[in-house]
């Protein structure tokens, strides 16, 4: 066909058959990732309640007992943020064991053994000589915080706590708060800045481990189809 060929009819309807099967594919294309958006958020909704229930019912534990109160105030704050359910649950598994219990109970995990003999008169924390229990327990809580992250959770959630986690304050603060109401409990005193410094590294070595895992993750979301 040359240029003399050329036909006004003919080449509208050309371009109009062309266009129209663009944007078929375009159409499908855009249907595809709709629907695999869908059926992803639909997956991790499903994920999540599980630990939404969780949540709940420890929370109305926690809440029915006042020694609590002063701490729900920063969780509440962290969820309104949008942190996932399973990573708060973490947190407060320091000082409440049943959550870890339930924690270790996914991943087959023992459950932690806790029997510190809480002195009468208060201790002054010292990083050099932190009781081998306690340093025992705060070790078990982080290796809980490994389990947590490799859990089959929400994809959506653990790419926002990422990104949440990296400039976010709230988590900071309610981080620090639960640290320095575990060694309260156990009449130990902390200052407020020894707190927050153990909470700094704590949450920098989870956001070590939720990159770690996010290629693997990334991985199985592909496998499974679903549009990162």
């Amino acid at each position: 066909m040359s240029i003399e060929d050329f036909s006004p009819v003919e080449s509208s309807e050309w371009w109009g058959n062309q266009a129209s099967e663009g944007i078929s594919e375009a159409y499908k294309e855009s249907s595809k990732k709709a629907g695999a958006g869908i059926k992803r958020t639909k997956k991790d909704e499903k994920k999540a309640k599980r630990y939404d229930f969780l949540l709940a019912r420890f929370l109305v534990e926690m809440i029915l007992k006042k020694k609590y109160d002063s701490l729900l105030d920063d969780l509440f704050v962290c969820l309104d943020a949008g942190y996932g359910t399973n990573f708060l649950l973490w947190v407060l598994s320091l000082i409440y064991m049943p959550i870890s219990k339930e924690i270790r109970k996914f991943s087959g995990k023992p459950d932690i053994i806790f029997n510190y003999e809480v002195t009468q008169n208060p201790i002054e924390f010292n990083d050099h000589a932190i009781p081998p229990q306690v340093r025992a327990r705060v070790n078990g809580w982080i290796e809980d915080m490994e389990v947590v992250t490799s859990l089959e959770v929400s994809s959506i959630v653990t790419q926002r706590t990422l990104g949440l986690i990296l400039y976010d304050e709230k988590i900071r603060t309610f981080t620090s708060s639960v640290f320095s109401f575990f060694f309260k409990e156990l009449n130990i005193h902390i200052s407020e800045w020894k707190s927050k410094s153990y909470s700094e590294f704590i949450l920098s070595e989870l956001e070590k481990t939720l990159k770690k895992n996010m290629p693997e993750l990334e991985k199985k979301w592909s496998d499974e189809g679903l549009e990162i």
